[in-house]
């Protein structure tokens, strides 16, 4: 398997290549999902290649997020430097980007980005036939379901440590909506990391644990992955050390046959260079619920190294578990919260008393945990790793009146420079010793000396040209590599237009309710059922209650089981439903019995999305709500069937894990789980997450055979209810009342607002 490091920056590439990474995934300086990272601008991005490729590492490129039309020309040049520089592969999200490079650089390969929400069997095939060789699944996925997307045949990367989205990633809405920043345009703001409300208890609701599958790899390797993906491109570059090189451990004792877990000091450096409440094994392996969450804290714990023994206004007495050493990073926790300071002073062992000198106003107790955040001698230590280096053979010919020639070869390439004629000597022939004494100072070169073979004959040679001779013969050597290594990118072909079809699609409704539903159908709207329940027998109820016409909003995530369930039920019973609307990328991959549509599912923010989805055959795809008036006018211009959403109450995220089964400490049951079934007082139905400024966040269930998702909704509806410019209008009813919905659709009929508190969403105001 692959080890996949975090490369943020230059010197985290350098960490990520000395601890033993087989490949790096970065980003450019523009259109990459961690812009808050230091990513590469063209320069630094060729000087990574260059410097990956003569170490045999491959370099994956990040352009994983949605543009805007007036951004294409921007991501064209993009795509050409990365074909030019001869990159490993191109990581997107965007169906337009990836139309774009389709055509404008075919031999470039792709990869799908975990933000395409990839995480069933028949997305992965899908992703397989639109030529990408790789599919990053998202991070919900069981084994099980791994395991049935790599026998697809296309290549499947997981994440394998670090941080974890709390929300299906690609779906996510909450940064965007509370603010500009834009997680699907690398902006993120990282809202699941605050506190909440959830029924008056404060906690961190949205916040996971991070992930640790170091001693899962067998599994892994077994299910048939073929690359570990490290989190952490916004972390420090020693973060990147110390995970890559204890995955490094664990991937090459897998390969010899004789799998060692991570031990004790490997597993206390993981949790001392990051966590959040310890670790989890992810989706992957069954963790639900309290499992996922620790709602206690969002930033980094540390390990716990001792307890508070006495303590005055300056000094603070520690009984010490664990060594600690001068310039570490403490954090002294109490009943008051939790304050850091650095501490400077003798190197104390475990089991050893230390005096903590305490700034001033931080107050300590007898019996406060101290906890270490950064362990200053784990980061010397990841510092000053060496870099990989490669074993160099080198011949040398120093014959008098003959050009000076020097060979030099790496065990698979080789190459020959010469100098001028050595002269003869006249009273000091040059010494073999001598001679390989200069040759083996290859200081801080990607070499190390190897076997050097000299051949002289009666010749002069000066010390100044040996060494330059050295330079040019390893420099080529490292040129060879890099040649050697990188891969074929192809002929750059032609930007593909994107001329949309001119076509009429009637106004629609998505509802959850029968009422919304009679509303909306006597409005004259086309109506989208978007069930609460997709187990089979209420489906089965629903579809008989469908009237003609009526079409079927398919959930935004499922399981292969569930997802063939849907096709066979979507062509059971003549007309019902009429057709359906996709949530996802990956559902393109059914030969679907109905006409079928791109919903908000599958964001579209430019006309080379619109004009993907549309040759694959929907019927109309729907506008991302993050564009604003101007740029929704561009993307529906000459009359092209998107639908462009008047009114309706934002999908903010889409949780995996219940809060009230968190609240409650459940950790498994999840897909057993009837609480709202059976109305439990504790149940989530008719419960909000509050923030602490009092917004209210409505949280409702969606309803799966594997369980519940849960769809945290915006506090307010946005209403663009008097945009009449907009051609395909569509509104989202979910909380609404039969009075509210009749209001809503008079005012769409008139043109008018809605006069309900309301959000004008970034009808105003573009996202970064």
């Amino acid at each position: 398997m692959e080890n996949l490091a975090p490369a943020g920056n230059r010197e985290a590439l350098e960490r990520a290549d000395a601890a033993g990474a087989d490949a790096v995934y970065l980003g450019y300086a523009a259109f990459s999902a961690r812009a808050g990272a230091g990513n590469f601008d063209r320069q630094a991005l060729e000087d990574a290649v260059h410097y990956a490729h003569a170490r045999h590492m491959r370099v994956h490129v990040t352009l994983n997020t949605l543009i805007k039309d007036r951004e294409t020309e921007a991501v064209a040049d993009v795509i050409r430097l990365l074909r030019e520089i001869r990159v490993d592969a191109v990581l997107v999200q965007d169906a337009g980007i990836l139309r774009m490079i389709r055509s404008l650089c075919p031999g470039l390969t792709v990869h799908a980005s975990t933000q395409m929400a990839i995480h069933n069997r028949t997305g992965a095939a899908w992703c397989r036939e639109q030529g990408m060789s790789r599919v990053v699944l998202a991070r919900e996925c069981p084994l099980e379901e791994i395991r049935r997307c790599a026998e697809t045949g296309i290549e499947i990367e997981v994440f394998g440590h670090g941080a974890q989205c709390v929300a299906v990633s690609g779906e996510c809405l909450f940064s965007s909506m509370a603010g500009e920043r834009s997680g699907n345009r690398g902006r993120c703001a990282q809202p699941c990391r605050r506190e909440y409300l959830y029924r008056n208890r404060k906690g961190a609701w949205l916040s996971p644990r991070d992930v640790c599958l170091r001693d899962e790899l067998p599994a892994l390797q077994d299910a048939g992955v073929v690359s570990v993906k490290l989190e952490g491109r916004a972390k420090r570059p020693e973060y990147t050390a110390v995970v890559t090189a204890s995955y490094r451990r664990g991937l090459d004792s897998l390969e010899a046959g004789a799998f060692r877990k991570a031990d004790r000091e490997e597993r206390e450096g993981l949790m001392q260079i990051f966590n959040r409440g310890g670790f989890m094994k992810g989706y992957a392996f069954g963790c639900e619920d309290a499992d996922v969450i620790w709602p206690e804290r969002v930033s980094h714990c540390g390990v716990v190294i001792g307890r508070v023994e006495q303590a005055d206004r300056r000094f603070a007495r520690v009984r010490l578990t664990r060594d600690l050493r001068d310039g570490d990073e403490l954090e002294i926790r109490n009943r008051r919260g939790a304050e850091s300071l650095l501490y400077a002073g003798k190197d104390t062992p475990r089991d050893g008393t230390a005096l903590v000198r305490l700034r001033e106003g931080l107050r300590a107790e007898a019996g406060d945990e101290v906890a270490r955040l950064t362990d200053a001698e784990q980061i010397r230590k990841a510092a000053a790793l060496p870099g990989r280096r490669v074993t160099a053979n080198l011949y040398l010919r120093a014959v008098a009146g003959e050009p000076l020639t020097l060979r030099a070869s790496d065990g698979e390439n080789e190459v020959t420079v010469q100098g001028g004629p050595a002269a003869e000597a006249r009273t000091h022939a040059a010494r073999e010793e001598e001679l390989k004494r200069n040759l083996s100072r290859t200081g801080d070169t990607l070499f190390e000396p190897g076997r050097i073979e000299i051949e002289t004959e009666n010749a002069f040679v000066p010390v100044s040209e040996i060494n330059r001779i050295r330079r040019e013969a390893l420099a080529a050597l490292e040129k060879a590599r890099e040649e050697a290594f990188a891969p074929e990118t192809g002929a750059e072909g032609r930007m593909p237009e994107a001329i949309l079809p001119r076509k009429s699609i009637p106004a629609m409704a998505v509802v959850r309710t029968g009422e919304q539903a009679e509303c909306a159908r006597r409005a004259g709207f086309r109506v989208i059922r978007d069930p609460e329940d997709f187990r089979p027998d209420a489906l089965e109820k629903l579809l008989s209650e469908m009237q003609e016409g009526d079409w079927l909003q398919l959930p935004r995530v499922c399981t292969e089981e569930t997802l063939q369930m849907l096709r066979r039920l979507a062509g059971k019973l003549p007309g019902k439903p009429a057709g359906v609307v996709l949530g996802s990328i990956g559902q393109l991959g059914i030969c679907w019995p109905v006409p079928f549509a791109a919903g908000s599912g599958i964001p579209v923010m430019n006309r080379q999305a619109a004009a993907f989805l549309l040759e694959a055959g929907c019927e109309f795809v729907t506008a991302s709500p993050e564009l604003t008036e101007k740029e929704l006018e561009e993307l529906t211009a000459d009359g092209a069937p998107v639908s462009v959403t008047l009114f309706g109450r934002t999908e903010l995220m889409l949780l995996h894990h219940c809060p009230a089964r968190t609240a409650l400490g459940l950790r498994d049951g999840h897909r057993e789980c009837r609480m709202c079934d059976m109305h439990h007082p504790e149940a989530l139905e008719g419960n909000v997450l509050e923030d602490l400024m009092g917004h209210r966040f409505p949280l409702l269930r969606q309803r799966l055979p594997e369980g519940c998702r849960i769809r945290l909704m915006n506090m307010l509806p946005t209403d663009w209810a008097d945009m009449k410019n907009i051609r395909n209008p569509r509104l989202e009813l979910t909380t609404e009342s039969r009075e509210e919905t009749e209001r809503i659709l008079e005012a769409v009929r008139r043109g008018i607002r809605t006069g309900l508190e309301a959000t004008s969403g970034h009808r105003n105001r573009p996202v970064e």
